[in-house]
């Protein structure tokens, strides 16, 4: 059972994280399909609306990311319904970990994986965001968001 959780977590840290890059590489498409002009100065507005863009996007990734955990766990039964299920993802996945809910003693080693997974995409689009920031930030007619 012990390898079948290596072998299932390591599995589902992969494809989230393919997932999770496929979504950002996306995302830096889409954004740069609408960049001003380099001529012209970039608003307030304009800085505003990527950012938010950005992050609202970041976040549904994540909520996916989780959903995927969620019906693994789900699928196990080791939750009565799928809100709790998710629930119990959201806390794994950002490391809060309450404790309020537990799996069980034979799929226990699953939720470490689903916490590591959420350290390196967490990280991955904190790094994105800081990039992103230092591009529409710096010289506008440098920027390639």
């Amino acid at each position: 059972m012990l390898a079948k959780q290596f072998i299932l977590g390591t599995s589902m840290i992969l494809g989230n994280v393919v997932f999770h890059v496929g979504m950002l590489l996306l995302l830096v498409k889409q954004l740069r399909r609408h960049e001003p002009d380099p001529d012209h100065p970039r608003s307030l507005a304009r800085m505003f609306f990527y950012l938010t863009y950005a992050v609202l996007i970041i976040i549904c990734i994540h909520i996916a990311e989780a959903a995927s955990w969620a019906l693994v766990y789900y699928a196990f039964g080791e939750f009565s319904d799928f809100p709790s299920s998710l629930y119990f993802s959201m806390v794994t996945a950002t490391t809060l970990g309450y404790g309020d809910m537990t799996l069980s003693e034979s799929k226990r080693l699953l939720s470490t994986f689903e916490a590591v997974g959420g350290l390196i995409l967490f990280s991955t689009s904190t790094a994105f965001l800081i990039e992103l920031m230092r591009r529409i930030f710096d010289d506008p007619s440098k920027a390639e968001a």
